[in-house]
């Protein structure tokens, strides 16, 4: 299975799911930078081409071992409900249990690393207002017009739709811009060495929650918009 290095990386998320994983490993942005050749994006961060490319056709090897859905051959309203069911539903519920802890953690670890930790609570502040509002304007708005749009294929929806996805995917790159200062601020979502399992388990849900939203941008900036 080979790897075109001029190849963008939503196309090869796309095709081969699996290959998400090593983009997560070494910090590949696939989401945001999902129009990115694999090419420049290894020049970027000055990885090793051929090592990378030998892991990514590893793992899309694979794929074909597996039932994965070919989400660039299903219809839009299946692919928004794909997205409402896995990502959204994870992500309010991983925010509403991460707000609880992250003040938890606070609290108990203000004298010992209540520094940085106010620099995460106030990223994580910043994050969660983002993500909640995006939820909520694809939900009420953008979402319910693409299926509309799909039934009866009407040019005032398309138009409305495709200022809605100018708009999202500026709020994408912002989520973005969050989660890498929030890596930064944690060393890589690594608890320190005196961390209680609330604060082990704070980080956790921090690092599931980038990996989630990463594939949730994916799904729409590669895959649901350019069907538009």
């Amino acid at each position: 299975m080979k790897i075109n290095l001029k190849s963008t990386l939503g196309e090869i998320v796309s095709l081969y799911p699996n290959t998400a994983s090593v983009m997560n490993k070494y910090k590949i942005d696939y989401c945001c930078g999902g129009k990115n050749t694999l090419e420049n994006a290894l020049s970027e961060n000055s990885l090793n081409c051929e090592k990378v490319v030998s892991e990514l056709e590893k793992e899309a090897e694979e794929i074909k071992l597996k039932d994965i859905t070919n989400w660039n051959n299903e219809s839009l309203s299946k692919i928004v409900d794909y997205i409402l069911d896995k990502h959204h539903t994870f992500m309010k519920e991983a925010l509403e249990e991460i707000n609880i802890l992250m003040f938890k953690i606070l609290k108990v670890h203000y004298n010992t690393n209540g520094e940085s930790l106010l620099v995460i609570h106030n990223l994580f502040g910043q994050l969660k207002t983002e993500l909640e509002e995006h939820l909520v304007k694809e939900e009420e708005n953008l979402f319910p017009l693409i299926k509309e749009y799909e039934l009866n294929d009407r040019e005032a929806d398309k138009n409305s739709i495709l200022k809605f996805i100018a708009e999202t995917e500026s709020e994408h790159d912002k989520a973005g811009d969050l989660f890498k200062a929030l890596e930064a601020a944690t060393n890589d979502f690594t608890p320190p060495k005196n961390a209680c399992a609330s604060y082990i388990r704070t980080f956790k849900l921090l690092d599931a929650l980038e990996k989630d939203t990463f594939n949730h941008i994916h799904m729409e900036n590669s895959i649901l918009f350019p069907r538009i």
